[in-house]
């Protein structure tokens, strides 16, 4: 076997060497031999610090994740594998299952080849609905695993922990999240309409310089959750959480914000103009909607009239695409800078 070995001490330079030149096998772990350490490399080169030899003896297999594709290949056909989607969401220790009415028949089999294949999954639900109501909420049905809806997720340093039934999540926003606390440079003044179970504060709290994060929610269960979650990760100091409908708290609040996040997106403008009463001049509102790409250009101009109309001028910072409603319908973010 093709491999290279050099003393102990120098064990992590060789290695990144190895990974910078792209010369080190993917397939093996390297072994420790009396005083040396072994690394499987993928062709022969000169090497810093290192010999390069061919060994008599082989260095083991890593361990390989067991793919879906190997765990069904004898339970499917061919064409039923290729039905189902390349990545589900995982919201803590549970897989959300997505999967056409085609496999309908063969979802628990699906199920249970997903929590082979995953050791950090402990329970494989199924969606029964998309989000609806008031609440945003959603119907699972566990398919495998442990008889639970509850879990604690990670996210971007925060831990959430929530029920799947009792409150909107989406782990798939996390990127989105990060982005908007990247973008706070200074102690500001942040709101966050339907707050939920806090994911937005929290992930924001942890990752800027803000000042105090206001969260508001109506859903009084996931408002609990949201109250477990600052304690949780210790932000009471930096975390305000209102429970009840933003129309009836946002007026009552005399504060004004440097920074809105509006993460409801499918009535979000009808939300606007409140937001624009609780936002300074210079403020940032973060705007979501379902929209294509190329119905951008008229949603901006949408925009731009709301705020008119509601004797504010705006600029569109950017329209940033932060997820997938259904095919060529995306969840679109309007960064939005209050100029008047």
């Amino acid at each position: 076997m093709l491999a290279t070995y050099t003393e102990l001490k120098h064990a992590q330079k060789v290695k990144e060497y190895l990974l910078k030149h792209k010369l080190l096998h993917p397939d093996y772990l390297p072994v420790k031999e009396l005083g040396y350490i072994y690394f499987a490399i993928n062709k022969k080169a000169k090497i810093p610090s290192a010999e390069t030899v061919n060994t008599k003896f082989d260095l083991p297999l890593k361990n390989k994740p067991i793919t879906i594709e190997e765990l069904l290949k004898d339970k499917l056909t061919s064409k039923e594998l290729e039905l189902i989607p390349k990545s589900q969401e995982i919201v803590g220790k549970i897989l959300i299952l997505e999967i056409p009415p085609e496999l309908k028949t063969k979802e628990r089999v699906i199920a249970e080849a997903y929590l082979k294949s995953n050791k950090n999954i402990e329970t494989v639900v199924r969606k029964n609905e998309i989000h609806t109501g008031i609440f945003r909420l959603r119907t699972v049905r566990i398919l495998a695993g442990k008889n639970t809806k509850e879990t604690i997720h990670f996210e971007n340093g925060v831990k959430l922990k929530l029920d799947l039934e009792k409150t909107y999540f989406s782990a798939r926003s996390s990127n989105e999240r990060l982005r908007i606390a990247k973008q706070i440079k200074k102690p500001e003044f942040v709101l966050i309409m339907f707050s939920g179970a806090a994911p937005y504060p929290l992930v924001i709290a942890k990752n800027s310089p803000a000042k105090i994060i206001y969260g508001v929610e109506i859903n009084p269960l996931a408002h609990k959750y949201a109250s477990d979650n600052v304690a949780l990760n210790k932000q009471e100091n930096k975390i305000r959480l209102i429970q009840g409908d933003v129309t009836l708290i946002l007026p009552k609040l005399e504060l004004k914000f440097d920074r809105i996040a509006m993460p409801l997106p499918k009535t979000g403008e009808e939300f606007l103009p409140l937001a624009l009463t609780k936002a300074k001049k210079g403020a940032v509102i973060h705007y979501y909607t379902f929209i294509s790409e190329a119905q951008i250009p008229e949603e901006a101009k949408k925009i731009r009239t709301i705020c008119k109309n509601n004797k504010h001028q705006v600029k569109v910072l950017r329209a940033v695409k932060c997820g997938q409603f259904s095919p060529h319908v995306f969840r679109i973010c309007f960064d939005l800078k209050i100029i008047k």
